[in-house]
């Protein structure tokens, strides 16, 4: 799912388009959506409630995946290898592999899985993958409302840099004139 895709879906659909967009992916919907809120084309709260709960069952869903895996991961290209030090880390220092996890995109999909691989605690899971969501989910609406709000003013600047650049070719056209006119 392209971007270009995930705005037409966020386009028709408002909250439903979100929530589907989080749910298979998250990032770009995200950013998306805060945009929109820029515009009050969506409610920021609203947009924010419906891509964190997207977001947040599809954690479940991959969870679920590597819970009932029983080593067959090959389909997420994830090496036992990588599984192990990843189910290490996870013993060690779980919640926070949780959060970092769901806070860093390139490591979240591995980390789910693997956490369901290990069995860990699923109402543990819920609660910090939750917390993490919600940040993480908050950020990115907030960084796509922020961008929005610089667009903007980017926008007004080129509409102001125009405005002055037709005004001095007037000007000069009218000085170029006069002066091969020698009014």
């Amino acid at each position: 799912m392209n971007n270009s895709e995930i705005f037409k879906l966020i386009e028709e659909l408002r909250y439903l388009g979100v929530f589907l967009g989080a749910f298979f992916e998250g990032p770009a919907t995200g950013l998306i959506a805060g945009f929109l809120t820029k515009t009050s084309y969506l409610n920021f709260t609203l947009a924010f409630l419906t891509h964190s709960l997207g977001d947040f069952l599809a954690d479940i869903v991959y969870f679920s995946i590597g819970y009932f895996a029983k080593g067959k991961i090959k389909f997420f290209k994830i090496s036992k290898e990588k599984s192990e030090k990843i189910s290490k880390l996870l013993k060690a220092h779980p919640n926070k592999i949780i959060i970092t996890g769901k806070l860093t995109h390139a490591f979240g999909l591995p980390v789910l899985i693997a956490m369901g691989m290990q069995h860990y605690s699923f109402p543990k899971f819920l609660f910090f993958n939750l917390i993490a969501t919600l940040i993480k989910s908050f950020a990115i609406l907030y960084l796509g409302n922020f961008l929005a709000d610089m667009w903007v003013q980017a926008e007004n600047i080129f509409t102001y840099i125009g405005l002055i650049g037709i005004t001095l070719l007037v000007i000069g056209g009218i000085y170029f004139f006069a002066k091969k006119e020698k009014i």
